[in-house]
Parts: C-alpha cells; structure tokens; sequence
C-alpha cells in the first residue's frame, strides 16, 4: 500500500476498471490499481473525476487537497464513524475552562521538552553553549502553571520556539542559511521543507482525528477561528519535533536534498522543484512509515492513530491526556 502524491499542475485523475489513471493532455502519466493504493493527495491544479472519487469512497481511501504553496485545505473520504456523542463530549470540555486551560498548558508543556529533547541529545562542537538556551526554555515552561489564558500559554510557546529555532539552526550542516522560521511564502530552502512536512503532518493528523468523528474546529489549545482545523493543529505539535524538524535535519545533513533540488525565482521566493519534491514524498513515507526504523517501534502513523484513541479516551473518560514525548528510549526512527 502507498499514498500517491500527485503534483503535476493540469493532470487529470479518472477511473479505468480497478485502476486509478493520472492523464494531461491525453497522455496517460501513470496506472495504479486501487488495491495498492492507501491514500492520495491533491496539491495544486489537479482534477478528480467523480467517478474516481466512488470508487476511492467505497474502498475507504482518503483524498486530501492541498494548493500548490503546501496549504492543507481538507479531506474526502468514506465515512468512517458517526460518533454524533463524542463530539457532545467534546464540546462539554471545551466549555469548561479550567479542563480545557490545563490541555492547553499540557499540549505546550510537552512541545516544549521535545523541543529541549531535540537539541540536548545533538552531539555540540564549536563555541554554541545549548545549555544556556535549555535552562532558558525550563525557566518559561516552569511559568505555564501560573498562566490563566490561551493567549498566555500560547506567548510561552512563541518565545521557547524563537529559542529552540535560534539551536536548530546551528543543528544543520548544509549550503544554506538557516535565520528562524518564515512562511507564506517560505524564504529560503530550510523553511521550504519544514512548511511542507508539516502540511503533510497536518493531513496525517486530520485524517486520523476526522476517522474518530472529532470536531475539527474545536481546538484547546489554538481555540476557535472561522476555517481554521484547531484541534489537528493542537495534536499536530507533539510530532513537530519528532517526524518533521528531524527529518528536515537528516534531509540536509546528509545530503539527500540539496541546491539542485530548487528554484529560486527572481521574485525572492525558494520553490522545491519536481526532483526535490520526488525525494521529499519518498523520504517522508519512508520515515512516518517506519521503513527506517532500527527499534521495532509502532511507527509514527501508528503512533498518531493512537494518540487519537487516547485522546478519545481522555475525552469520554476523564482520563488526563499525555501527548507524544520524544525520548531517547522512545523512538521509532534513526538520525
């Protein structure tokens, strides 16, 4: 099984029997039989016959959209669960204040020891004292107790992620520069991977949060706003650290995407270009998969299916939420 990535501006996607065909232009790109698909994804100016659509349907397999500059925009997909009263519980959190603050501290307290877990256990050289930033990040998240508010909580985590950015810059070892995050668009090549493996975490997320029939927009962390899928994001920051910042370390350090993997227009924006984007696709299933994994751990989609089922659990039951920490006895992959 494979989830099939299809980025080619103007293609075309239609049924052909059990087959899925990917046309432009009347010239057929590629066949696959459904069987061996998992998922697809949809990035940018793509079409999807309604007739492809049934039969991914029937077969239960996602098709998620994404635009070209790596926005995740939604997913359609057969319906997996109508649980209409874990959204009823789901609501009752949210309404209380005190249950939903403390997910909230929860969430950003974790993101924040991954966070020092990625930069701690890099092997440092050179004149970087990495100590003074983790004492610096411990002394905020020591202040999460005390904080009352969603925007409190969130102003911790700002200011520990401009101070985890500052050392993981200083983690790559690669022809670019590396100055904090950017996006919309990303600025240089860095920002470029690490926007786009979290739009595919994103959709990893959503899919597995939308199969339990949570309430998308009801976030405990990032909270309500029109449109936007707040509670994928909530669950997204545990993983940032885990699947995306340590891919796109290994990605550049060991040379498996580098300068010629780009296009840098005259307009001051960086794109990844089809090859880059070939080696992105394949090196992420890869890694959220587990196919490099040394350890014998569930892999990292497993690991997100499960978090969803506590969360469930959490929600329904009362039980308090533990997000994914990222140990070195805990892991299910290798840098």
């Amino acid at each position: 099984m494979a989830v099939l990535y299809i980025k080619e501006q103007g293609a075309y996607v239609q049924k052909s029997g059990e087959k899925i065909v990917v046309t432009k232009n009347n010239l057929k790109l590629l066949e696959l039989p459904v069987i061996h698909i998992d998922n697809i994804a949809i990035i940018g100016n793509v079409q999807v016959s309604t007739q492809a659509l049934h039969m991914l349907m029937e077969h239960g397999i996602d098709v998620s959209y994404m635009t070209y500059s790596g926005k995740y925009l939604g997913r359609t997909g057969a319906e997996s669960s109508k649980n209409i009263f874990l959204r009823f519980e789901q609501y009752r959190f949210y309404l209380d204040e005190l249950r939903r603050l403390e997910m909230a501290r929860i969430i950003t307290d974790n993101k924040i020891r991954n966070q020092e877990a990625l930069i701690s256990h890099h092997r440092w050289e050179g004149d970087y004292d990495y100590r003074k930033d983790i004492e610096r990040m411990e002394e905020l998240r020591k202040e999460l107790p005390a904080k009352m508010t969603s925007n409190e909580i969130l102003g911790i985590e700002g200011i520990c992620s401009q101070i985890y950015f500052g050392g993981f810059g200083r983690l790559l070892k690669c022809d670019f520069t590396f100055d904090g995050r950017n996006r919309r668009p990303p600025r240089d090549p860095v920002n470029v991977i690490l926007s786009l493996g979290y739009t595919f975490l994103t959709k990893e997320v959503s899919a597995a949060l939308d199969a339990e029939s949570f309430e998308m927009y009801l976030g405990f962390l990032h909270g309500i706003r029109y449109g936007r899928k707040s509670l994928a994001l909530d669950m997204v920051e545990e993983f940032r650290q885990p699947v995306v910042d340590r891919l796109t370390v290994l990605l550049f350090n060991k040379r498996m995407i580098g300068k010629y993997d780009f296009d840098f227009p005259q307009d001051g924006t960086v794109v990844l270009n089809e090859d880059g984007f070939k080696k992105f696709t394949v090196e992420f299933e890869r890694w959220i998969d587990g196919k490099n994994s040394a350890s014998g751990n569930p892999s990292f989609r497993k690991t997100i299916r499960s978090q969803v089922g506590k969360l469930k659990k959490c929600i329904k039951e009362g039980d308090v939420y533990q997000p994914y920490s990222w140990r070195d006895g805990n892991v299910c992959d290798q840098l």
